[in-house]
């Protein structure tokens, strides 16, 4: 039987983290607000605005739920996937996969549960979302630059920042 790693722990912790920040912040804003109210928080810049999304961000693809939830299924195997078929990961990796996977699984639980998402972020130059769709963004980019610098022959820093890390420990 295989010993748990810490960056594997550290992952899943993160992603639990995620998911329940997402949890709460959603149930909170069901519970206090009605469907299209907006409470301004910063006046011309950020609102809390409730809405129901039932495409991608920006309401793209509407009402494929099967299809943002195959995806969102696909996304998880993939970060538990690499999370555990590595004896290391390097900190951005780490939290790259571990945003995407609470994100993922916060908005599709929203689907699973509801068929929509629950959208209440709102800054006034950009459309309505969520914590799970921040986690996803935030994550996706830490893990295509850390896909980027590998491919590009860059060391990457281990946890302790001093050797460089390239990741040649992708076997179990």
């Amino acid at each position: 039987m295989r010993r748990i790693r810490p960056h594997q722990i550290q992952v899943l912790s993160l992603a639990a983290a995620i998911f329940l920040l997402d949890r709460v912040t959603k149930g909170l804003v069901a519970t206090h607000m009605a469907i299209g109210q907006s409470i301004v928080l910063i006046p011309r810049v950020l609102d809390l605005t409730y809405i129901l999304n039932s495409g991608a961000a920006f309401g793209v693809l509407a009402h494929r739920d099967l299809l943002f939830i195959l995806v969102a299924l696909l996304l998880l195997v993939g970060v538990l996937w690499v999370t555990f078929s590595r004896n290391e990961l390097d900190r951005r990796l780490l939290w790259g996969l571990g945003l995407l996977a609470g994100g993922a699984s916060g908005n599709l639980w929203d689907r699973m549960v509801a068929g929509q998402v629950i959208d209440f972020i709102h800054f006034r130059y950009w459309p309505v979302f969520n914590f799970a769709d921040a986690a996803i963004v935030i994550g996706m980019g830490l893990v295509l630059v850390d896909f980027w610098r590998r491919e590009n022959g860059e060391a990457v820093r281990d946890e302790g920042g001093d050797q460089p890390n390239t990741d040649d420990s992708r076997s179990g």
